[in-house]
């Protein structure tokens, strides 16, 4: 009974038209080579503001990192992020998979989107936590030098040596009581280690996604398609854009090394537009390795966005000491993030 059920499957692949795409009635070429070219520029500027607006605020009061403008911008970003996964992402990674142009066995008889997603948010666990244990321990190898330094300065302590103490870079105070804040170091370290590792791997997360996007975009000749997803990256990569700058900017990276993380996330959507327009005329969307590779991606990039999102993004904050003294800034904060949720899936009844 086995055999009929299978030729009775081939059967029905062959019927499907698994080859290139039909030229639907919305098809215009030089339409949509148009459209791709706008959405380059566009996406790009829109993807470069959104990450530079929170580096700029080291320098613009009403931006800076620590105040509540900036947080609830954030936490709406955060939402932003969070729907893009759940909304567009991991829904088209399951149609993808779940194409009757993959072969029957293996990937129509098991969830592989949902479990893909789910190896992505664990391996993005294990790479945060390991990037955390590595940071802390190159600076507990750094702290035994600044520490030593401060006892000796403690150790020769005199009214008459305060000038050279000051000098040295350690407040009187500390050289007084040198102990006194080693649990708040320890804190602060732990807090700097976080920021750091958080900025990076969500740099990794987005710019792994953004390619994928890019190329979508990039071999389709149809502007009915890449017209609305040309609306909702523009949104998407703008937000997606303001949440990793504020990442960034927490971090406090060095001019050299912030700069060249927001210019690789302003350009990567657009350098995938611009691949997926090189391969356009040879790309079969419906051929079993584009499928595959293209709902791989998009599982694994839901899973690592789902992660991000809701660990590093929005429970950091809604945990936070901070959050949890401030009454109005709940409030705020909770309208924000359901705004940012729902902003984005409505974008998703077109895109």
């Amino acid at each position: 009974m086995a055999e009929p059920a299978a030729s009775l499957a081939e059967a029905v692949v062959e019927a499907l038209d698994c080859g290139p795409a039909v030229e639907d009635e919305c098809y215009n070429k030089a339409s949509a080579l148009r459209l791709k070219g706008w959405a380059i520029a566009v996406i790009f500027l829109a993807s470069a503001l959104g990450v530079l607006i929170p580096l700029s605020g080291r320098r613009l009061n009403f931006l800076k990192p620590e105040g509540n403008p900036f947080f609830i911008a954030k936490v709406f970003a955060a939402g932003v992020i969070l729907a893009t996964a759940f909304i567009h992402m991991l829904p088209t990674a399951h149609d993808v998979l779940g194409n009757p142009c993959l072969p029957e066995d293996p990937w129509g008889k098991f969830a592989w989107a949902g479990f893909i997603a789910m190896l992505g948010a664990l391996a993005t666990l294990v790479m945060d936590f390991a990037a955390t244990e590595f940071y802390l321990s190159r600076q507990k190898q750094q702290q035994p030098i600044e520490e030593s330094k401060v006892d000796n300065l403690a150790g020769s302590y005199n009214v008459d040596s305060v000038e050279k103490q000051s000098k040295a870079g350690v407040s009187l105070h500390d050289v007084a009581y040198p102990h006194i804040h080693a649990q708040e170091d320890e804190d602060s370290m732990f807090t700097h280690a976080r920021h750091v590792v958080v900025a990076q791997v969500f740099e990794f997360g987005v710019v792994a996604h953004s390619i994928i996007i890019g190329i979508t975009i990039g071999v389709s000749n149809s502007p009915c398609t890449i017209e609305p997803l040309f609306a909702a990256l523009t949104f998407h990569q703008f937000f997606e854009g303001f949440a990793l700058g504020g990442c960034i900017a927490l971090a406090r990276f060095r001019n050299a090394s912030a700069l060249f993380m927001g210019f690789t996330f302003a350009i990567t959507t657009s350098l995938g537009i611009a691949i997926g327009m090189g391969i356009s005329t040879t790309y079969n969307e419906n051929s079993p390795t584009a499928l595959m590779v293209i709902g791989i991606f998009d599982s694994i990039s839901a899973g690592i966005l789902v992660y991000m999102a809701l660990v590093d993004l929005i429970a950091a904050d809604f945990l936070s000491k901070r959050m949890r003294s401030d009454r109005k800034l709940q409030i705020y904060a909770f309208v924000a993030l359901f705004l940012g949720c729902g902003a984005m899936s409505i974008i998703g009844v077109w895109a």
